[in-house]
């Protein structure tokens, strides 16, 4: 049975492989494509750029895109660029995506109702997919959740621990974003290594670019925005650290007032504390929120900056860092977790609680020029190691490997 597909459905004949066969033998993967239609949180940009790389990396590739749901659906999906339906169909339904899970306790429901047959099943979201007879494998980002990491509230934890182990039970393998988030995993969960793999995510090829002529100056006067400024990007809550950085920031102003802090991000958890701490320290006039902006005004905003904060207390990742690198902007980052994995001699490391530290960094980049732009420049070039090709090249091995021990 066949529910609600927007697609045409791809006709394949799957079998399955082993390790010795090529990488060119015929796989049909169902992917949860859902993330995509939300390409402002970081999991959206992590499905949106691995589906077109794993299409253009095996040209023997159909993918069947799971796109469940009913929040805003019809919306989201006219305004969705969708990949070529010849390889890559979309199939969904105008049905909350929990009702599936529901119902198939009861009913013999499962992802295959919608997408039709596949040979394997990737769950990208934090969410549970029934899947039957096929085998599955899982993206997991960070432990953020656990509740002694401090990052969300016990509700949340119990919510998110309860979903994590449940796709963990029902996967044949994982897939993780950097070293430091495998062993995140492993410590937690108490997961056997071989279990995982690690794909490094990739840097949008519209970061490595330059604008047009006179588009950065443009954009910057049609939104209020004047030079010098730092940039952070992200959402506004407790693990962004952005109370610390607005300290930091203060301190700055006494050295390099004509500086301003431009903030690019949705409001998430505690977020009053933020637009608290600006008015408490009466510095209203030099700090300004953005909300979440589309890439390509985010990326103008970043050429016209003078630096990028991103001193975030905890990453699986941290692609923000990695985008501001690629821009060729001094990054001002952590000296911990994955964002020191990912940045590497890249960016000014600091200890992300210290806020003297930070108040240095930042007078650094601000006030020294030539150590900017040096660092700058092995920003960029450590930024060009990361592309989405040899993250889809690192999945499809780790579909393959996870088909043929299946």
């Amino acid at each position: 049975m066949m529910v609600g597909d927007t697609r045409d459905l791809l006709v394949s004949s799957p079998t399955l492989v082993h390790l010795n066969q090529p990488m060119t033998d015929a796989l049909t993967v169902a992917l949860d494509y859902r993330p995509a239609l939300y390409p402002s949180f970081g999991i959206g940009r992590y499905v949106g750029n691995l589906v077109p790389a794993l299409l253009e990396a095996d040209p023997n590739l159909a993918l069947r895109l799971y796109g469940v749901f009913l929040r805003g659906r019809k919306k989201r999906i006219a305004e969705h660029l969708f990949p070529p339906k010849a390889r890559a169909s979309f199939h969904s339904a105008p049905i909350p995506a929990r009702w599936v899970s529901s119902l198939s306790r009861f009913l013999p429901i499962s992802a295959r109702t919608f997408t039709g047959s596949f040979d394997l099943f990737h769950d990208t979201d934090y969410a549970v997919t029934p899947v039957r007879n096929r085998p599955r494998i899982a993206t997991l980002y960070d432990t953020a959740y656990l509740l002694e990491k401090g990052y969300v509230s016990p509700s949340q934890s119990e919510h998110m621990s309860r979903v994590v182990k449940q796709l963990i039970h029902g996967v044949h393998h994982i897939i993780t974003i950097s070293e430091f988030a495998k062993g995140e995993l492993v410590e937690a969960f108490g997961l056997d290594p071989d279990r995982i793999s690690v794909t490094y995510l990739g840097v949008d090829p519209l970061f490595h670019g330059e604008p047009g002529s006179g588009e950065v100056d443009e954009l910057l006067a049609e939104i209020g925005l004047e030079p010098p400024y730092c940039l952070f990007l992200g959402t506004l809550e407790p693990r962004k650290n952005l109370v610390r950085l607005i300290r930091a920031f203060d301190r700055l102003l006494q050295a390099a007032p004509e500086y301003r802090l431009v903030i690019v991000g949705r409001k998430g958890d505690a977020h009053e504390s933020v637009f608290d701490l600006v008015t408490a320290l009466g510095i209203g006039e030099r700090v300004q929120w953005l909300g979440a902006l589309p890439d390509d005004q985010v990326f103008k905003i970043l050429k016209g900056a003078e630096m990028l904060a991103y001193p975030s207390l905890y990453e699986g990742f941290g692609l923000p860092a990695l985008e501001g690198m690629a821009a060729g902007i001094p990054v001002l980052s952590s000296d911990s977790h994955a964002l020191k994995e990912v940045c590497g001699d890249g960016a000014l490391l600091v200890n992300p609680r210290d806020e003297c530290e930070m108040f240095e960094g930042l007078k650094t980049l601000a006030l020294d020029r030539g150590e900017a732009v040096d660092i700058a420049e092995r920003g960029r070039r450590r930024a060009r190691e990361f592309t989405w090709s040899r993250c889809a090249n690192q999945t499809l091995e780790a579909y393959r490997a996870t088909l043929a021990k299946a």
